[in-house]
């Protein structure tokens, strides 16, 4: 049947709307379309590109000190800058005597400022603040991650470290250098103790390894836990390396005769991937029986690790002076020379934390040391583990102020008790 007269027309007409919706959907998807074959043929970000650049050029750095390949470690430098490709080789030797059990960077998403560059690299350089990551197979509980920087830039159209330095010669800041980034260093590692020396060190470095491995013996004989022994111990003589160390006690490196310090995870952590100690030179020079005793009190400090944190000062090296003097005959032990008269002239307490490392050193170490010489004398030496459990309180530690409840707890005597009893045996012994 045919339509009436009119009726196409109109059919039409009601269509079209729907025809107009239908082409303007697929103007827009052939725009749209258009939009995204423009954006992917845009040039990518040059500041992506160069930071992917740059973490390809530190793992094929990080890969080459794994594999030990130091050809394919310097194709990452600027070869020109001599002083560059010196340093570099140094560090790459270096790196190749160390237990490594994991080495690596990561580019972070933040840079040095610009005011560290140096006019002479050239236009193009960035300096990127980087990510070292670096584990002691078997000394490293976890790995140690820790800030530092390089500058890049294209030489011959490819990227290359162009500096391990900022203008001036410095050392990025915050980067805290190991020594193996200071100094030539020679390594000895009997497997349970790794001896770090430096060239003029390293004459010493059988006997401080020998010393340390029969203290870790001794000093496990008289834990009331199970350790490990394995210690990283430094000797260096390059002052480059001893003005490196922070936190030092009195502040003056050169005023000690050895110091441990915790390595941790990373800047501002509580976790310590380790403790290593550091012993001068002179300590070694002393001989026997001082370099075994000064061994044994800085690998009691090793040992005890957290378990001293939060004591009084005088405590933890009270204990470490006893544990490093036990060992020696009683006619072959030392005390400072101020111990006598100032024990002679009385004693109003035991040392103030505060103060512990001033200017009474010497006398704060003596007290200290028979302060906890009696307790184990009168009190047995499991008194000493009983007194360091109870002063670190599960890890929120005591207050010198907080100490002569503790005291009395655990040995019947307070502060100025015990401090008159540890003078007392300082006059019968030495004076």
């Amino acid at each position: 049947m045919s339509p009436p007269p009119g009726a196409r027309s109109r059919r039409r007409r009601a269509v079209a709307p729907t025809r107009l919706v239908v082409a303007l959907v697929l103007l827009l998807l052939v725009l749209v379309a258009g939009c995204s074959d423009d954006d992917a043929d845009r040039p990518p970000d040059a500041a992506a590109v160069r930071i992917e650049a740059t973490q390809q050029l530190l793992q094929q750095r990080a890969r080459a000190v794994r594999q030990g390949n130091l050809p394919l470690f310097l194709r990452g430098l600027d070869r020109s800058d001599k002083a560059l490709v010196t340093r570099q080789r140094r560090y790459f030797a270096n790196l190749q005597q160390l237990p490594l059990e994991r080495f690596g960077y990561q580019v972070l998403d933040r840079s040095w400022s610009a005011l560290l560059a140096d006019p002479a690299w050239g236009p193009g350089v960035s300096m990127p603040q980087l990510q070292v990551t670096l584990q002691l197979a078997g000394y490293d509980a976890v790995p140690v991650t820790r800030l530092t920087g390089f500058a890049f830039g294209y030489r011959d159209g490819r990227l290359r470290i162009v500096s391990d330095r900022t203008k001036g010669g410095r050392f990025f800041p915050g980067s805290q250098p190991a020594p193996w980034e200071l100094t030539r260093i020679r390594v000895r590692n009997t497997g349970s103790v790794l001896g770090i020396y430096d060239a003029r060190s390293y004459a010493d470095s059988a006997e401080v390894n020998a010393a340390v491995v029969e203290g870790v013996g001794e000093v496990r004989s008289i834990l009331p836990f199970r350790w490990s022994g394995r210690v990283v111990v430094y000797e260096f003589a390059d002052r480059r390396v001893l003005r490196s160390f922070d936190n030092v006690p009195g502040g003056n490196i050169n005023h000690l005769g050895a110091m441990t310090f915790p390595v941790y995870a990373r800047p501002g952590a509580s976790r310590a991937a380790s403790s290593r100690f550091v012993v001068m030179p002179g300590s070694v020079d002393a001989g026997q029986p001082f370099l075994g005793r000064i061994t044994r009190h800085e690998l009691t400090h090793v040992a005890l690790g957290a378990r001293d944190d939060g004591v009084p000062t005088w405590f933890a090296e009270g204990v470490a002076e006893y544990v490093g003097a036990r060992e020696i005959a009683p006619s072959l032990r030392r005390i400072a020379s101020v111990a006598v008269s100032r024990a002679s002239a009385g004693v109003d307490g035991l040392p103030s934390s505060a103060t512990f490392n001033g200017s009474d050193q010497d006398w704060n170490y003596a007290l200290a040391w028979m302060a906890c010489d009696w307790i184990a004398d009168h009190r047995g030496e499991s008194k000493l583990w009983d007194l360091m459990n109870a002063l670190h309180d599960g890890g929120r530690g005591t207050p010198d102020a907080g100490q002569d409840a503790v005291l009395k707890a655990v040995i019947g005597l307070d502060s100025h008790q015990l401090a008159d009893r540890a003078a007392q045996r300082i006059l019968e012994i030495y004076g």
